[in-house]
Parts: C-alpha cells; sequence; structure tokens
C-alpha cells in the first residue's frame, strides 16, 4: 500500500514537473505505461489500506471477551471527520464534473499536427 502510495505520489510529480518546467504533457511512453497502471494500482492500495485496517483492529475483539460493539470508538469528534470527507468528496465531484464539460465543449488543442502514414509500394503480381 506504502510503496504504491509512493509511486503514484511520484508519477503526480513526474507530471507536474514536466508540465511546469517544459510547458508539455510528458512524451515519454514509459510515463503512459506507468499511467495506464496507476488506476489499478490505486484500487489495490485502496483494498489493502481497507485489508489493513480491519485486521489491525480484529485482535482487540477476542471471542467471548469482547465484543465488536464495545470494540467501536465513542470519540466525539467522527461526525465532524466524516461530514468534512464528505464535504471533500462532493467538491471533488463537482470538479470533475466541470473539468469534463468542459473537456467535452472544447477539447484541448495539441501543437502537433499528426505525421502522415507511410505505406511501402506494393509490388502488382
Amino acid at each position: 500500500m506504502v510503496a504504491i502510495g509512493t509511486f503514484l505520489a511520484a508519477l503526480s510529480a513526474w507530471y507536474l514537473y514536466v508540465r511546469v518546467r517544459r510547458r508539455r504533457s510528458p512524451e515519454n511512453a514509459w510515463f503512459y505505461r506507468a499511467l495506464v497502471l496507476a488506476g489499478p494500482l490505486s484500487v489495490v492500495a485502496l483494498i489493502a489500506g481497507w485489508v489493513t485496517t480491519e485486521v489491525g483492529r480484529q485482535p482487540w475483539v477476542v471471542y467471548e471477551v469482547m465484543r465488536t460493539e464495545e470494540a467501536v470508538t465513542a470519540a466525539a469528534g467522527i461526525p465532524v471527520g466524516y461530514a468534512t470527507m464528505a464535504l471533500f468528496y462532493a467538491c471533488l465531484i463537482v470538479a470533475v464534473a466541470w473539468i469534463l464539460r468542459r473537456l467535452a465543449r472544447a477539447p484541448m488543442q495539441t501543437d502537433a499536427e499528426p505525421e502522415p502514414v507511410h505505406r511501402p509500394p506494393t509490388v502488382a503480381s
């Protein structure tokens, strides 16, 4: 989980570096291969974090010694944390929807023109 998170952060940092310093998107094929892996790896990291949390919590809940309902926290700040997280995700949804609508209306223009396809001459038989 930590290695995947570090990989994703490094990938983001590399993109930002190229975008800010060179004023273009990365052109390296390895960057885009890593980007393809980033989606599934983020799901793996999410599940690994959840498993780590649940496995780490369960040793305290021992069969016939402590019930799961007794192990639940009674901290007062839990609703504030959930509300903050919900607000953050709501803002993220609005931002993604805005970006996608903007891209759908006016796709990004690239400076490079596509290269013509060169086909070898065919031999008539």
